[in-house]
């Protein structure tokens, strides 16, 4: 009977320690941590991570605005969480937010209401989901795989879908 408990344990305390989320090391907070461009260093202002991460399906969020200047401030504050600042060209913080993620391989995936109803899903409208994959290259350059799915009908009838997969580099600054 007492074998029976030990093993139990075991295994109990083997199940919680192979389900644990993988750990971050300092040296990846380190190069995660800086501010970067909000705009892609190719210059496309439709891939803008202010954008991708203020995700407004109807309007735009950033209308009227130089979106060009503004700067991303990435801090990592937990394993669990990460916070995104918007900065002006003025070097004042807009906006603070943070954002759960999880790790997995070298990529940090956010948590950031990643599935969007364009008004109502295969009814009169579409489904929309968008993954954001970050990581920092070589340069030390913040790498954001974007992954966006959309999918809808009409009355219930299927009209179509569509899949992509882009990668877009965002400069450093500090």
């Amino acid at each position: 009977m007492k074998i029976r408990k030990i093993l139990f344990c075991l295994f109990t305390i083997s199940m919680f320690y192979s389900c644990s989320t993988s750990k971050i090391s300092e040296s990846e907070i380190s190069k995660i941590n800086g501010t970067f461009e909000a705009n892609s260093s190719d210059g496309n202002t439709h891939y803008n991570l202010v954008s991708l991460l203020n995700r407004k399906l109807l309007k735009d969020t950033l209308d009227d605005k130089p979106i060009n200047m503004y700067k991303l401030k990435l801090k990592i504050i937990d394993k669990k969480h990460i916070e995104i600042s918007t900065i002006s060209e003025e070097n004042e913080i807009l906006n603070k937010k943070a954002y759960k993620f999880r790790k997995k391989n070298e990529y940090i995936i956010l948590k950031n209401q990643n599935t969007k109803p364009i008004l109502i899903p295969y009814v009169a409208g579409a489904l929309d989901v968008t993954k954001l994959k970050l990581k920092t290259d070589e340069n030390r350059n913040l790498t954001v795989l974007i992954s966006q799915h959309r999918s809808g009908g009409a009355f219930l009838i299927p009209m179509g879908w569509s899949n992509e997969k882009k990668i877009e580099t965002f400069k450093r600054i500090e």
